[in-house]
């Protein structure tokens, strides 16, 4: 005879192996990517700014169709006015941050710019750290290791100047 536990864990379930790592494997993909694009669109656009907005419209999309293809996989709780401000004011940080971006792409290096870019992997890993409580965001030596190499490897990128 089995038991049951008659207390129900309410908090969604954690995939791992791949499955459970796939947006974060093609997140990984597309920012490996991206310099690529960045570097021939600064080659062949007047202006870094038009290739913010090319690169903002894609960008929404792309999400605009993996909202639909994941749909019944979103959330069905209420957005409260909190969670509206911060998504807000991240959208607002992302789009300047992404405009400095690309003047700073289209007055230096591009090497240079991208491997500082990689940088804000550790700001992010220790600013979460102090956002959601260093519980909740496990700062193991993988993930400590994954920003180095990513960082060395754009480091070695870098130092290809063609």
């Amino acid at each position: 005879m089995t038991t049951e536990n008659s207390t129900q864990d309410s908090s969604p379930q954690l995939q791992t192996g791949l499955s459970g790592s796939i947006y974060g494997l093609i997140t990984a993909l597309t920012w490996a990517l991206s310099p690529i694009f960045i570097k021939k669109g600064l080659e062949d656009l007047d202006s870094p700014i038009l290739g913010v907005t090319i690169g903002m419209v894609v960008s929404t999309v792309a999400y605009g169709i993996l909202i639909l293809l994941r749909r019944n996989h979103i959330s069905k709780e209420p957005i409260t006015l909190e969670l509206w401000l911060n998504q807000s004011i991240a959208g607002v940080l992302t789009g300047f941050g992404t405009l400095f971006r690309w003047i700073a792409l289209d007055l230096a290096h591009i090497a240079v710019v991208v491997t500082l870019g990689r940088f804000n992997m550790v700001v992010v890993i220790v600013i979460s750290a102090f956002m959601t409580g260093k519980y909740a965001e496990k700062m193991t030596w993988k993930v400590w290791l994954g920003a180095a190499l990513v960082i060395a490897g754009a480091v070695i990128l870098g130092l290809d100047n063609d």
